[in-house]
């Protein structure tokens, strides 16, 4: 996949040897459901027309461009992790745009010329209610009437589930609740972060407690006590988070790992959300009297 990061207005004269594209478009975070409906129809669009399959998304969130004085946006899949999970998509041509003031202020016409055109696409693919241009002016129906260069526009209807659209907003709200179990229903799989463990110490037939290191732009469930399946070097371990918690750098994990010898010092590792487990019994085998002895491997 070839990743093209666009700071500002696109001059058409260094895109002219590329190669046309059918283009989806979308912030597309957490690429859920909804988002893999979209990108897929723009894969089979682009290999019907034999032209290149492309995404152009945007960072960071137009939120944090529009409404400065509210609190930064956090992430389901921060840029990287979205990257990735393009290409094993199978997208050959990534757009990355920064979403400025400057692009804030573009016409919806302009958009189309400098952004769609402009990159040669011939087709583009969106879901109902996508809007573009300045203060969302442009939508679906304006621009399948765009006439000039011939565009032709795909529109992907709602996908609901439990009479609730799935959105990147909805999973969000399942997080902020605890409801980790139903976000498969809305992401496709269990919600899930990376991490880079910091401290981690073995005890007691091989069961470990692990303080993981996350990025603070990554979304989290609410505070509370989680069964989670850790994986370390393609190995899955069954595991417990006992506690989150922030800073203005980082969020931290303390996580109780099952049946793990392995020593994940250093180590970066996945960690998926399986259920909400507070208020239930917590078999942490004498977590905060062993912490306060402040034996971790640091």
């Amino acid at each position: 996949m070839e990743t093209i990061y666009i700071k500002s207005s696109i001059d058409k004269s260094k895109f002219t040897e590329m190669e046309a594209c059918v283009l989806a478009l979308g912030f597309f975070d957490g690429v859920h459901i909804g988002h893999q409906r979209i990108l897929e129809t723009a894969k089979q669009i682009a290999m019907q027309k034999q032209c290149a399959f492309g995404v152009m998304t945007f960072y960071p969130h137009p939120k944090d461009i529009l409404f400065p004085h509210m609190e930064p946006m956090t992430y389901l899949t921060p840029l990287p992790l979205k990257e990735d999970r393009f290409e094993k998509l199978g997208v050959e041509k990534l757009f990355v745009v920064e979403f400025s003031p400057e692009f804030a202020r573009l016409s919806p016409n302009d958009f189309v010329e400098q952004y769609i055109i402009g990159l040669r696409c011939i087709h583009v693919v969106a879901g109902f209610d996508y809007h573009y241009g300045y203060k969302g002016l442009g939508n679906m129906k304006t621009l399948s009437e765009y006439n000039p260069g011939g565009l032709e526009v795909t529109t992907v209807p709602k996908i609901q589930h439990d009479d609730e659209k799935i959105s990147s907003t909805a999973i969000r709200k399942l997080l902020d609740e605890g409801h980790v179990q139903k976000i498969p229903m809305y992401l496709g799989n269990f919600y899930e972060i990376n991490g880079e463990v910091n401290q981690s110490s073995l005890f007691y037939k091989k069961h470990q407690f692990l303080k993981l290191i996350v990025k603070k732009r990554y979304r989290m469930p609410k505070p509370g006590i989680y069964h989670i399946q850790v994986e370390i070097d393609g190995n899955n371990y069954d595991g417990t988070c006992h506690q989150i918690s922030s800073n203005e750098q980082h969020t931290s994990l303390l996580i109780q790992l099952k049946d793990c010898s392995v020593y994940p010092y250093k180590k970066r590792i996945k960690v998926k959300w399986l259920d909400y487990k507070y208020g239930k019994q917590n078999e942490s085998y004498g977590m905060n009297e062993y912490m306060k002895k402040d034996e971790l491997v640091i």
